[in-house]
């Protein structure tokens, strides 16, 4: 559409921009359509990111219970070692004393 001259701006001017206006323009029910949509879509995602929320929280509860299962176990294997290398200490600090009393 051609810019009106204010001078020789007519009525046929007038409703020529009222229907390209009114050809853009959107009803209530219209919006009301588009807005129950996009809250359904909306709805969807929250949805679609709970349940990845709570896959996630899963996970890591599964991940945190191995976890500590190794680091017993790792416990249980450094406890064993501590012993070993004790009493080989000890063997070695009292070898006489285990000589004489075994009469080797």
């Amino acid at each position: 559409m051609n810019d009106p001259d204010t001078d020789t701006f007519t009525q046929k001017d007038l409703m020529q921009h009222l229907l390209h206006a009114a050809q853009h323009s959107v009803t209530r029910e219209e919006m009301a359509a588009q807005f129950s949509q996009f809250e359904g879509r909306n709805q969807e995602r929250f949805k679609l990111i709970d349940k990845r929320f709570d896959d996630l929280q899963r996970e890591i509860k599964e991940n945190n219970i191995e976890l500590k299962q190794e680091i017993k176990e790792q416990g249980r294997r450094h406890d064993r070692l501590s012993w070993a290398i004790f009493a080989g200490m000890s063997a070695i600090f009292f070898k006489e004393y285990i000589v004489k009393a075994l009469g080797i």
